[in-house]
């Protein structure tokens, strides 16, 4: 099976209990300098089959070359992005002839010279972490760690559709780090877009001059550049029980929670600002979700759209590892919560010294959109369902997932076959389909900050009034999602609905 469609077909992998298969993975490899493809080809719940990791990419046969490449994300589309502290360029990896891999000729090249060729002169220097924001702009964590250029949160920008952001005004440094001085008073290693529009950064620095932690920035006198005064704030000093801190990747959930690793104190730490008042109470919005029981170099830690999260560890041996809550405590401290889904000294293939990972949690969408757009709700934004995965009843990989709800609102799930148009008491909007409805009841979901959930349908349970029936290859059912809302004639909404077709 080429990788292309092995991602395809397990890309939508449910469930929270170990046993079942892994979403695909994108790996960083940055001791062999390669990206490696994991695929849980046989669903045992790990990438350690014959198969199961291959080479995305590598530069003895690829066209540009790797020296400690750190930095990994993907766009919908299946484009890779790779930063490298060693070459400061931005590698573009897309596999177009869709054969699990990017080293055939064209599927590679510089998206970003941060080398100094590039019109404006922006410089990469020692740059890791990436975030990608859906209309395709690409913030670069940059740290001057190699006595050049400077410690800068980078914006790059692919204006003119060319497939690069090497042309005039496509680049620039949206902050340069306060204060400057001596190398190692920032050390900026990662950056994300948070749930509430501002961008967040981790600094790292060794001499003291900035406190370790997250910070927000936020461009208040709209310049396009953080330049001014209260533009850049601390907002999250993790606690450091023991030795020095390490941070150096920020993952984020579909909750809009964060999680930063110290792979200095072998900890992981999660965050929410609760109050929104702009800062991280460590005492009461954060908490310690993981205490390593020895060494452990987590470099990266990454939620997936299941709601585990997997991580990389760069250690001897070297291993990927997933964390599954399945005591329901929100935290991973538990007895059998931490799974090791890869191990260099067992797995059939290397990967040497994960950097970075990236879970490859959705590819679709699948179904045909009905009832599409919703009424709006009270954000003045309609509602919208989207569903992700495979229409196979044999591969039974469907994730439902709605958009656009009031934050920490909630829901639920119905389902049915026929399509009908009703406006319910008491709701704004309109239920999408007729006859005998079911509910599913029994996972009540919120919205959280980010105004999102999801829900992982069996299809071998499909849920009806007098019980839940198994979908049969040829059948259509319809799903949409009902959500709590607090409009002044109503208390309910719906999202749009998506009518899904089942293949054998």
């Amino acid at each position: 099976m080429r990788l292309f469609h092995a991602i395809t077909l397990l890309a939508a992998t449910s469930g929270s209990a170990f046993g079942q298969g892994l979403f695909p993975a994108l790996v960083s490899d940055s001791a062999g300098d390669r990206i490696m493809s994991c695929v849980d080809l046989d669903q045992n719940g790990d990438y350690a089959g014959s198969g199961e990791v291959t080479v995305f990419y590598d530069d003895v046969t690829g066209a540009f070359p790797l020296s400690n490449n750190v930095g990994l994300q993907r766009l919908p589309t299946g484009e890779v992005f790779v930063t490298d502290t060693s070459q400061d360029t931005i590698l573009a990896l897309r596999d177009t002839n869709l054969d699990g891999d990017a080293l055939d000729f064209g599927e590679a090249s510089i998206w970003f010279d941060g080398t100094g060729g590039n019109p404006t002169g922006v410089e990469l220097t020692s740059a890791r972490g990436m975030w990608i924001d859906p209309g395709g702009v690409l913030w670069v964590a940059s740290a001057n760690s190699g006595g050049g250029g400077n410690d800068a949160i980078v914006r790059l920008e692919d204006l003119n559709g060319d497939g690069d952001a090497n042309d005039t005004n496509e680049q620039a440094e949206y902050y340069v780090i306060q204060p400057g001085g001596a190398i190692g008073d920032s050390i900026p290693t990662a950056v994300s877009r948070g749930p509430d529009g501002a961008l967040y950064y981790v600094d790292t620095g060794s001499t003291g001059t900035l406190t370790k932690g997250v910070y927000r920035l936020e461009d208040l006198d709209g310049s396009g550049t953080i330049d001014a005064p209260g533009e850049s704030t601390l907002f999250y000093a993790p606690p450091t029980p023991g030795t020095a801190p390490f941070f150096w990747d920020l993952g984020l959930d579909d909750q809009g929670r964060f999680y930063i690793a110290d792979t200095g104190n072998d900890v992981i730490w999660r965050f929410f600002d609760t109050n929104g008042d702009g800062i991280v109470n460590p005492g009461t919005e954060a908490d310690l979700i993981f205490q390593a029981p020895g060494s452990s170099l987590i470099w990266e830690v990454t939620p997936a759209a299941d709601g585990s999260i997997y991580v990389a560890e760069d250690q001897s041996p070297d291993r990927l590892l997933r964390f599954v809550d399945t005591d329901g405590d929100g935290l991973f401290l538990t007895a059998g919560e931490v799974q090791t889904i890869y191990d260099e000294s067992t797995a059939a293939s290397d990967i040497g010294s994960p950097k970075a990972i990236f879970v490859i949690d959705q590819v679709g969408p699948i179904g045909t959109a009905e009832c599409d757009p919703a009424v709006p709700n009270s954000t003045g934004l309609p509602g919208t369902l989207s569903a992700f995965g495979s229409t196979s009843i044999l591969t039974n990989q469907v994730t439902l997932q709605a958009d656009q709800l009031p934050p920490n609102t909630f829901g639920i799930f119905v389902v049915a076959r026929q399509s009908g148009s009703q406006a319910p008491p008491m709701s704004d909007g309109i239920l999408c389909m007729s006859g005998p409805i079911g509910r599913y009841q029994g996972t009540i979901l919120s919205s959280g900050a980010s105004g999102q959930f999801h829900f992982n349908i069996d299809a071998t349970a499909i849920s009806q009034p007098n019980g839940p029936v198994p979908a049969m290859a040829g059948d259509t059912w319809r799903f949409q999602a009902w959500h709590r809302d607090a409009n002044p004639l109503a208390t309910s909404n719906f999202t749009s609905a998506v009518a899904i077709t089942f293949t054998p």
